[in-house]
């Protein structure tokens, strides 16, 4: 008998997920095996938090920052949150040196957001890391920022990959949180912006418009009709069995 599962919120990693392979799909979501850990994953999360943390702090009416004064809150951020994840960075059992160039790496992408919010005169996230939720959409997402420019709202992604490229994985991602935001808020963005903090530049501007919305809509009901089952065989390996080294399979 098939086993239809109920309904599942999907999301841009899920669904990107399950178009990198089934399988890795199947055992991320459904058998729910635990992630490895890697120092990419890592150092992602320490520099989301900062620029969370940072964007919260800036959504406060009277607080008004110098340009050192927004760069060493920024770095002050950013020790805290390496050290917090002390345990974490340990258990990867990196080389020091290696580690270290991670870190001065990942202290390199705060100061260059810095340097950009100063350059842009950018007004303060109205909103950081924004939890959006669909029942009749059935997809789910957390946006990094949400700005407001020219009375326009604007998400924000941040990216500490280290090309500065739009792969199809982001503009998928850009396409359903496209379609999130127009179901959460009633309207579209206007623009969606891919911020790659490696590099000391603006964000990559995605611009919102109805085939985008078009997209991301027959991109859902694509995968949801692909990922209503439970049986593993629904879900063949396509990646030749890479899929399996992210896993702890024990």
């Amino acid at each position: 008998m098939i086993r239809i599962a109920p309904l599942r919120f999907l999301s841009p990693t899920s669904i990107n997920t399950y178009l990198s392979c089934p399988r890795k799909f199947y055992l991320r979501y459904i058998k729910k095996l635990k992630t490895k850990p890697s120092i990419y994953l890592v150092r992602g999360s320490i520099v989301h938090r900062v620029f969370c943390r940072f964007n919260q702090l800036q959504a406060k009416p009277s607080l008004e920052m110098t340009p050192l004064e927004l760069q060493r809150t920024l770095l002050g951020l950013f020790e805290e949150e390496w050290e917090k994840a002390g345990d974490s960075l340990a258990s990867l059992g990196m080389e020091e040196t290696r580690l270290q160039d991670f870190r001065d790496e990942s202290q390199l992408m705060v100061i260059n957001f810095g340097f950009w919010l100063e350059r842009c005169g950018l007004s303060p996230a109205q909103r950081a890391e924004v939890k959006m939720f669909s029942k009749k959409l059935g997809l789910m997402g957390i946006v990094d920022a949400i700005h407001e420019v020219g009375g326009e709202p604007i998400l924000v992604d941040y990216k500490t990959s280290r090309r500065p490229e739009i792969t199809p994985d982001i503009q998928r991602q850009a396409a359903i949180y496209a379609l999130l935001y127009q179901d959460f808020r009633g309207k579209p963005p206007s623009e969606i912006w891919i911020h790659f903090v490696a590099q000391d530049r603006g964000p990559e501007v995605i611009q919102v418009d109805e085939h985008l919305i078009q997209y991301g809509e027959i991109l859902v009901e694509s995968i949801r009709a692909k990922t209503k089952t439970f049986d593993e065989k629904d879900y063949p390996c396509t990646c030749g069995g890479r899929c399996e080294r992210d896993f702890a399979m024990s």
